[in-house]
């Protein structure tokens, strides 16, 4: 797990951070949701779970604070046509969420608290502002506008939105695909990629997502595969699959 894992909402004004009608909002997901402080700026939550509660911070910066993860993210955010210029004109200021476990708990717990508190924000925002955020999402490496997010949550449950499926031809030879997806190690789980030859991208991209689906939720791959190091940036723990077509053509 990473010393913190955060998502930057993106929105063109911000009023300020309301610690007390967040936390109501939050209390009406799980009663015991504590607030441990907050200002108009910053404001700090502990969500339990059957572990230990989870530390999530709600916090106000300027977009340009991450604005290196920023540019990672518009690379590697499958058909954004937006760039940082066009960004920087329509987003004047953004909301970040943090999460920051003392110790490695259960990925779906944590994942589920996180959640549970950005969801809380975005109800926060008036309607126009919350259809026009853009949601930062740096341990995925992806920005997602918030039908996006919304769609990834209905459609493949809460690993959808935090985990970015990465298709490139990564390895220089004509028709050989690397894929990988980011998201997976900073909750706690390896993250997977394979290299495809003759694949249409499309087909690789619908198993990937299958297969993050089983994983996250402790199912069976279907699969052959052995862990080795990543075979692109950003370094982390990772499962190299050997994607057979008679198996996953049956998913």
């Amino acid at each position: 797990m990473s010393a913190g894992y955060i998502v930057q909402v993106l929105v063109s004004q911000y009023p300020g951070i309301d610690p007390y009608a967040l936390h109501g909002r939050l209390l009406a997901w799980k009663p015991d949701v504590a607030l441990v402080g907050g200002t108009s700026d910053r404001v700090w939550f502990a969500v339990p779970t059957e572990d230990l509660p989870v530390a999530v911070e709600v916090s106000l910066a300027p977009p340009e604070v991450y604005a290196q993860a920023l540019c990672d993210a518009l690379t590697w955010t499958p058909r954004w046509e937006d760039g940082w210029a066009t960004m920087a004109e329509r987003y004047h200021a953004s909301i970040v969420v943090a999460m920051r476990p003392q110790r490695q708990l259960n990925h779906a717990s944590l994942l589920l608290g996180f959640l549970a508190v950005l969801d809380a924000v975005l109800a926060s925002l008036d309607d126009e502002e919350r259809e026009r955020a853009v949601l930062h999402w740096m341990p995925a490496q992806q920005l997602l506008t918030y039908a996006r997010y919304r769609d990834l949550r209905m459609d493949l449950g809460p690993c959808g939105p935090a985990v970015n499926i990465r298709i490139a031809n990564a390895t220089g030879r004509p028709g050989e695909l690397l894929a990988d997806t980011v998201g997976l190690a900073d909750l706690g789980l390896p993250d997977l990629q394979t290299v495809v030859r003759g694949e249409d991208p499309a087909d690789v991209l619908r198993r990937m997502r299958v297969l993050v689906s089983r994983l996250f939720v402790g199912a069976r791959l279907g699969c052959a595969w052995m862990e080795e190091d990543a075979m692109v940036p950003p370094m982390r723990e990772t499962l190299t699959l050997k994607l057979d077509r008679k198996e996953t053509d049956s998913w």
